[in-house]
């Protein structure tokens, strides 16, 4: 039986920001989805239950049920771990660190230039790793950045935040919900947006300005439904940003 993130990024394409919306409440509510009435997450995504159902349509099942049953497999899951994710993973650092080397990191680059104040949010405890990582590598460029925590933090910086400052959001999933909402404020406030995440369809590219993105292959470790991916492709990207910074701003002085 195929995965329901499977499903949804084969039919991505078909759905609009209320299935997004509800994808990613199922995404993040699994384990409390699969004993939910329609009703129950009609209520908790504050939509009707026709979306839902159009919504499980969309991505190819005959309808609540079935998403039900998906789901209870996506939980009963066991591990699935071999020897062959060593090598995928090996490659997908490769593949990381080739793409920040050959990728044209202008745009980017000039907008940490440029920018007043630059602001970094991270969704996990691996994200906001990263975001002392760049603060750290950045201050030997003359360039501070600023991570961001949770909840009232963030609404302050809303509402102190100008067209000048620039804001990068982490996720590796692109699709949690506070950094998607996020997101869309500071569009709404016409503040620049880089968004790190994982390759692929996500709410996250849809509310930025750039996206850097990398390919991770995930297994499910046999811990209830936990899955792992290693966390290195945040610092691969810390690092060559700050190399690239280095190379753009010696490059802008000949």
């Amino acid at each position: 039986m195929m995965k329901l993130d499977k499903l949804v990024d084969e039919h991505y394409h078909e759905l609009n920001e209320i299935d997004l919306y509800i994808w990613q409440y199922i995404l993040h509510h699994k384990r409390e989805c699969q004993k939910m009435s329609i009703k129950d997450l009609a209520y908790n995504c504050n939509v009707s239950h026709t979306s839902i159902l159009r919504f499980t349509k969309k991505i190819g099942l005959e309808g609540f049920s079935e998403l039900k049953v998906y789901l209870k497999w996506d939980l009963m899951a066991k591990s699935n771990f071999e020897p062959k994710i060593i090598d995928n993973t090996y490659h997908e650092f490769i593949e990381t660190m080739d793409m920040m080397k050959e990728r044209d990191f202008t745009n980017i680059m000039e907008m940490i230039d440029q920018a007043e104040r630059i602001f970094v949010y991270g969704t996990g405890v691996v994200q906001n790793h990263m975001a002392r990582e760049m603060r750290r590598e950045f201050i030997y460029a003359n360039k501070v950045f600023h991570p961001v925590g949770s909840g009232t933090e963030i609404d302050t910086i809303l509402n102190n935040v100008t067209n000048k400052d620039i804001f990068i959001i982490i996720s590796l999933s692109g699709d949690n919900e506070t950094a998607v909402t996020l997101a869309r404020a500071l569009r709404g406030l016409h503040v620049k947006r880089i968004g790190i995440a994982k390759r692929g369809n996500t709410l996250l590219s849809k509310y930025c300005d750039e996206m850097i993105t990398f390919k991770y292959e995930y297994f499910l470790t046999g811990m209830a439904d936990i899955r792992y991916s290693s966390p290195g492709h945040f610092f691969i990207i810390s690092s060559f940003l700050f190399l690239r910074y280095l190379e753009y701003i010696q490059e802008r002085k000949r």
